[in-house]
């Protein structure tokens, strides 16, 4: 179903070493800033925009998307990230591929600086372990689902394992440490309901 969905799709092969260009790329309609590494297992759909100075690696980006200057996938490269249509990636976020991430179709990260992150190194710091001899016991990982039609803005951290429903808004400067139901504004450290968003939803029809 994905590949049929994906047929006009670029895939740019696989490579063992980053790929830095130093000109815009052209590729059925969509772009690559300079300066950007592109590394392997990247998807990229039609009209797509990717700014400068960006890091990707095992990404797909659908179709009339934008992935702004400074975005980086970090983290140990088991999972994948899949963002949607018509979906913004903000200045400057971090998405952390240690684990699976999912991002939905008109989905809105807001920059800069805000991070998904689906590891922990927290149960290392606790018990000394040592970065060379981390292992998942002490550096768990879990998968981030975000929902269609999300606001999230600037400065926020969505911890490991979270799944934040459709059409919900998370304030800017926030840490998301659970779950987020569907039609809900959540704000603070550690981030709070707030209130409804159902009445923000314009019937078009």
């Amino acid at each position: 179903m994905i590949i049929r969905k994906f047929l006009s799709i670029l895939i740019i092969k696989p490579i063992i070493k980053p790929y830095i260009t130093n000109k815009i790329l052209k590729l059925k309609n969509s772009s690559i800033g300079k300066h950007s590494t592109i590394g392997e297992a990247v998807v990229i759909g039609k009209n797509v925009k990717i700014g400068r100075d960006a890091i990707l690696r095992k990404i797909t980006v659908g179709h009339n998307s934008a992935i702004e200057s400074f975005v980086k996938c970090v983290g140990t490269e088991k999972g994948c990230i899949f963002v949607g249509s018509n979906s913004y990636i903000g200045i400057s976020n971090v998405l952390d591929n240690s684990d699976n991430i999912q991002i939905g179709n008109f989905v809105h990260i807001a920059g800069p600086s805000t991070a998904l992150w689906t590891h922990s190194s927290a149960k290392m710091c606790m018990n000394s372990i040592p970065l060379n001899k981390a292992s998942e016991k002490y550096r768990p990982t879990a998968p981030i689902k975000i929902e269609d039609n999300v606001y999230i803005g600037g400065n926020c951290t969505i911890y490991p394992g979270i799944r934040i429903g459709h059409h919900s808004i998370v304030a800017p400067n926030s840490a998301v440490t659970k779950d987020i139901p569907p039609y809900s504004m959540f704000g603070g450290v550690p981030a709070k309901f707030i209130k409804s968003t159902y009445d923000m939803i314009i019937n078009h029809k």
